[in-house]
């Protein structure tokens, strides 16, 4: 299902714009954190290395840029009003990117006050954006969120000095709010927009666009649920969301595959990249015996999530700035073109660099030696992203 855009209600560009061109940098920082320490950020999920790069994903990378578009989608897509104006939604960008830092900086320093300082500011940063968006926002989603934040709270006040908490499950339902209650969900929604919208495909079938996400959401329910009480029975949800992700991954690529247009959109490859991840993560993880934890966190992280965000992102801020343009531009001048902002053939160049990160990301997994040049490659290639966003914002900011 596809709702038209309604331009009148989109927030002034700087806004959204400020989270999105703030995402890739983080993406960066986390190459270069893999880089640097090398295998030992796939020695352990708990290793110090690898909970500094994975949020520096999560808060930096991928909420990052859901606040953005979030910001923009709501009122302009969903056409909900936002409580508060956008100049209060703008501070939750610095707040948000200071925390994402933070937190990585006291994972790897191991300093207690670091760790204090990182909650106090995250807890800012999602208190401005969730008060912003919350009236809006559907509320399961947002409980997702905000329950995932509180779990992250208390684990990072624990790791402050503060009172103790269960940390296996308490870290496993932080895991599993953040990403199958809030990443999986938001994508699957956001997708049901975009993609129509900007890969030129018939829309997603109404039903399938009703229920899958609820579903989803269920089948996280139920497994938080079950590793609560520590029950072999959370299989069963964790092979159901596996099956629902699976069958939407399924309908997604059909429609793009399917697509009237013979030459393949600008945008497509990323996003066949990431459904391919999605259900494979999904299987990875929801499969009796399952694989390692550094296998499912890449497949998700790095080969659905940070794919999907990237084909995203090189189609949302030049909609972005073209849309600026044709407001302000004079009439006799005439408007750039998609391809004039960023040009196909850098996505295509990005989503190879993109691409190989992933797969030596993966094989790292098996033998971690190639750890470093996988994040070395993310690194190059979220640099690549960060740079091709940036040049039509600073080529036109002109028109402003």
């Amino acid at each position: 299902m596809r709702r038209a855009v309604d331009t009148t209600r989109l927030p002034p560009p700087a806004v959204p714009l400020a989270f999105l061109l703030a995402a890739p940098w983080f993406g960066v920082a986390a190459g270069v954190v893999v880089a640097w320490h090398g295998a030992a950020v796939f020695a352990s999920r708990w290793s110090a290395p690898a909970l500094a790069a994975v949020h520096l994903v999560t808060l930096g990378f991928l909420t990052m840029t859901m606040a953005g578009s979030l910001l923009q989608m709501v009122p302009a897509v969903a056409g909900l009003p936002l409580r508060g104006t956008y100049r209060v939604a703008a501070w939750s960008c610095p707040l948000l990117g200071a925390g994402a830092a933070l937190l990585a900086a006291a994972f790897l320093s191991g300093h207690v006050l670091l760790f204090a300082l990182a909650g106090a500011v995250l807890v800012a940063a999602f208190g401005v954006l969730l008060a912003c968006l919350l009236p809006s926002m559907w509320a399961v989603a947002a409980a997702a969120l905000l329950a995932c934040v509180v779990a992250g709270l208390l684990l990072a006040g624990w790791l402050a000095g503060g009172p103790a908490v269960p940390v296996p499950p308490l870290v496993d339902t932080h895991a599993a709010l953040g990403l199958a209650g809030w990443v999986v969900p938001l994508v699957m929604a956001v997708s049901f927009q975009v993609i129509p919208m900007f890969q030129a495909t018939d829309p997603f079938p109404p039903l399938a666009a009703r229920v899958l996400v609820p579903l989803v959401l269920l089948a996280s329910a139920g497994w938080i649920a079950g590793r609560w009480l520590d029950s072999p029975w959370r299989t069963v949800p964790a092979l159901a969301g596996a099956a629902l992700v699976t069958a939407y991954a399924g309908l997604a690529a059909s429609l793009l595959l399917r697509r009237k247009r013979t030459r393949t959109a600008a945008g497509t490859p990323y996003w066949l990249l990431s459904l391919a991840a999605l259900a494979g993560t999904a299987w990875l993880f929801a499969w009796p015996g399952g694989a390692s934890d550094a296998l499912v966190g890449v497949c998700f992280l790095a080969g659905c999530a940070m794919s999907a965000v990237n084909g995203m992102l090189y189609r949302i801020v030049p909609f972005l700035v073209w849309h600026h343009l044709r407001a302000r531009l004079p009439p006799h001048v005439p408007v750039p073109k998609f391809a004039e902002l960023i040009a196909p053939s850098r996505l295509r160049t990005q989503c190879r660099w993109h691409a190989a990160a992933v797969a030596v990301l993966l094989a790292a997994c098996a033998v971690p030696p190639l750890a470093s040049a996988g994040g070395l490659l993310l690194a190059l290639a979220c640099l690549r992203l960060g740079l091709d966003l940036a040049a039509p914002v600073l080529r036109h900011r002109w028109a402003s």
